[in-house]
């Protein structure tokens, strides 16, 4: 009887540490600027951004530069494809319309897609490419929320719209207390002047991971992938994937705890 006792009293002691061990979630993330599958061979290959997915198996997935039924891609929706290729939810930001069709950044996730819509970049430049963030909330293990962004942004070196454009993400999510995590190209370096001034909001998970791009001999690193808040998350590993075939972008990927 006290053995009973005992035994009662010590899984009670262990309820609030196994109740804080179910809350912590692992998620493993990828970006990816996947150069609307059209390869380092020239050859349009969406197997091989297929591949690269399924070969790392993460739970959730940032890709940029992806074609939507354009005449150019002969017509095929890539994100729905790939989709098909994966078993995973998908959302499709558009920033502009492409021949027939539209392209955009995209997000593929393991996870429940609960709440989605796309964040129009601005830019003062008319010639400019439009830009967007797609953005959902994900729903975790346990009904906890995730949000998560794909984002794809200027290229231009004066850095101007990329700037503007990085600000009003910042505003968007000022004051934000949700886990979030922020992945893409923001064809900027880690010094720029720009990811100063934004890296005192999110932090670099990939800061250590290497450079980017080209693929074949990178020699930049431009594809990132962000946590905010902080305190929030543990980064397990990260890392820039050899690939140099698929895109002319290495994708990154990350292991986290969101706590």
């Amino acid at each position: 009887m006290k053995q009973l006792a005992l035994l009662f009293v010590f899984s009670l002691g262990l309820s609030p540490i196994l109740k804080a061990q179910e809350a912590v979630q692992h998620v493993s993330v990828l970006s990816y600027n996947i150069h609307h599958a059209e390869n380092n061979n020239g050859v349009l290959d969406l197997q091989g951004i297929a591949n690269v997915i399924l070969a790392y198996n993460p739970d959730i997935v940032a890709l940029q530069e992806v074609d939507s039924v354009a005449t150019r891609t002969k017509g095929v929706d890539q994100l729905k494809e790939l989709a098909s290729l994966t078993g995973m939810y998908i959302y499709f930001g558009k920033a502009m319309d492409l021949q027939g069709g539209g392209y955009g950044v995209g997000i593929m996730s393991r996870f429940p897609i609960t709440r989605s819509y796309t964040l129009a970049l601005p830019a003062k430049n008319p010639k400019a490419e439009p830009r967007a963030a797609a953005i959902v909330t994900l729903q975790l293990p346990g009904d906890s929320a995730l949000q998560f962004v794909s984002t794809h942004l200027d290229y231009a070196k004066d850095g101007v719209d990329r700037t503007a454009q990085m600000q009003l993400i910042l505003k968007h999510f000022e004051g934000n207390t949700i886990p979030t995590i922020i992945a893409g190209d923001f064809n900027t370096t880690p010094a720029s002047k720009e990811m100063v001034h934004w890296k005192k909001t999110f932090t670099d998970v990939t800061e250590k991971a290497g450079f980017t791009h080209p693929a074949e001999i990178p020699s930049i690193k431009i594809d990132y992938i962000f946590i905010g808040p902080k305190a929030r998350f543990t980064i397990i590993s990260a890392k820039t994937i050899e690939e140099t075939v698929a895109s002319d972008h290495r994708p990154v990927f990350s292991e986290l705890e969101i706590k």
